[in-house]
C-alpha cells in the first residue's frame, strides 16, 4: 500500500511540475514578440502564484521520485524508467536554478521603461529555460507512468511480485488448481 500512495504522489507531484512548465513552452512563441513595455507587465503580474505552487511541487517531486526510485530498485525495467524520470525532474530544476532564477532576478528589478538594452537577452535565457524544463519535465513524466504501465502488462513482473509477497499463491503453470 506504501508504494501504491508513493507512486500517486510521485505522479501527482510531477505532473503539477509538467503543467507549470509546459505552460511556459505554449506561451513561448508569443511571449518572444511582445514589446518590452507588455513583456514586462505581463512577467510582474501573470506569474507570482507560478513560484509558491512550482518551488513545492517540482522539489517534493525530485524527492519523491528520489525515494520511489529505491522502492522499484529490484523491477529492472520499472526501475530503469523511474530513475528516468527522476533524473529528467531534478535536471530541470536545475535547468531552472540556472537559467530561470538568474533571469528573474534581472527582471525583477525592471520597474520602469526603457528596460535594459540586454532585455530580450534575458527574455531568452527566461524562456529558453522554461522551454528546456518543459521538455525535461515532459520525458519524466511519461517515463514515470510508463513504468507503472509497462509493469502492469508484464505477467512475469507480477507473479515475481506475488511470489514474494505471498507464500500461499502457486505460480502460474504449476499443474495445481
Amino acid at each position: 500500500m506504501l508504494l501504491k500512495i508513493w507512486r500517486f504522489t510521485s505522479i501527482y507531484l510531477t505532473a503539477i511540475t509538467l503543467s507549470l512548465t509546459f505552460c511556459h513552452l505554449l506561451e513561448m512563441p508569443r511571449k518572444m514578440q511582445y514589446g518590452e513595455e507588455l513583456y514586462m507587465n505581463v512577467q510582474h503580474s501573470l506569474y507570482l502564484y507560478f513560484a509558491w505552487v512550482g518551488a513545492f511541487s517540482e522539489v517534493s517531486a525530485v524527492l519523491f521520485l528520489i525515494v520511489l526510485s529505491f522502492f522499484v530498485r529490484k523491477r529492472r525495467l520499472t526501475f530503469f524508467l523511474t530513475l528516468l524520470a527522476t533524473v529528467c525532474v531534478a535536471a530541470g530544476l536545475a535547468v531552472w536554478f540556472a537559467f530561470v532564477s538568474p533571469a528573474n532576478t534581472q527582471m525583477a528589478q525592471w520597474n520602469s521603461i526603457p528596460l535594459p538594452a540586454s532585455w530580450t537577452e534575458v527574455r531568452r535565457q527566461w524562456e529558453s529555460g522554461h522551454a528546456a524544463s518543459a521538455v525535461l519535465d515532459l520525458i519524466g513524466f511519461g517515463s514515470l507512468v510508463a513504468s507503472i504501465i509497462f509493469e502492469k502488462l508484464n505477467p512475469a513482473a507480477q507473479e515475481n511480485r506475488a511470489a514474494n509477497t505471498s507464500a500461499t499463491v502457486p505460480p502460474r503453470g504449476s499443474g495445481r488448481g
